[in-house]
């Protein structure tokens, strides 16, 4: 076990980057910036596609204070992997509103950078086995193709391309609809539209026994 190697959790969220804390979620979470998205860069192009008007692409996303702390993670992660991993499990053991909580989002904002990044956040969750992690994703190779044993506290939620259109082809996934287009849905639908954009007692996303998940277009 690694928790052990911090004498401090501002220490350890030094060595992760920082955490984010999404006003809708639960916890915490770990994000880095869209630009860096590399199937969203290119789905972010194409008109009706959920990532064509990319909330994490505008707005107070946009900040270069945001920017500056989205950026500092992916380079704590790429600069010392070994010791992110570390920092990473430390907090999952120690940052009292994650104990809590006993949840944790990666990509709030960006998406997976490769077969390195998802082995990483691998063995952090099979480190942590108390907290329950989501990981949305639309690295659809990458998910397909790996070989690695997920840890079963981690759920990989796969998110679809397109908006109003259905998705099969991953275990876990998530689909968005318009809200004319919703009685199309199939899956679990979120209900952050009706109680004021936030998860509130939903953990739909996490839950490994969910295998769809809709989300309501905005």
């Amino acid at each position: 076990m690694f928790i052990n190697k911090f004498s401090s959790i501002k220490e350890a969220e030094l060595a992760v980057g920082g955490l984010s804390s999404p006003s809708k979620m639960p916890s915490y979470a770990w994000s880095i910036s869209a630009k860096q998205c590399n199937t969203g860069s290119k789905l972010a192009k194409v008109k009706g596609s959920v990532c064509y008007n990319c909330y994490a692409l505008k707005g107070r996303y946009m900040f270069n204070n945001v920017q500056g702390a989205l950026n500092r993670r992916l380079d704590a992660w790429s600069s010392d992997r070994d010791k992110w991993k570390d920092a990473m499990i430390y907090l999952m053991h120690n940052k009292q509103h994650i104990v809590n909580t006993g949840h944790f989002r990666f990509f709030d904002s960006g998406d997976l950078q490769g077969i390195d990044m998802l082995n990483d956040i691998n063995t952090v969750a099979w480190a942590s086995p108390n907290i329950r992690f989501w990981l949305p994703t639309k690295e659809y190779k990458l998910i397909k193709d790996y070989k690695e044993t997920v840890a079963p506290n981690l759920t990989i939620r796969v998110s679809a391309p397109m908006i109003d259109k259905d998705y099969k082809g991953h275990t876990h996934y998530s689909t968005v609809y318009t809200k004319d287009n919703l009685h199309m849905a199939k899956g679990y639908v979120c209900p952050a539209s009706k109680q004021g954009n936030v998860c509130g007692s939903c953990r739909a996303c996490w839950d490994d026994k969910v295998n769809e998940v809709s989300y309501v277009a905005h």
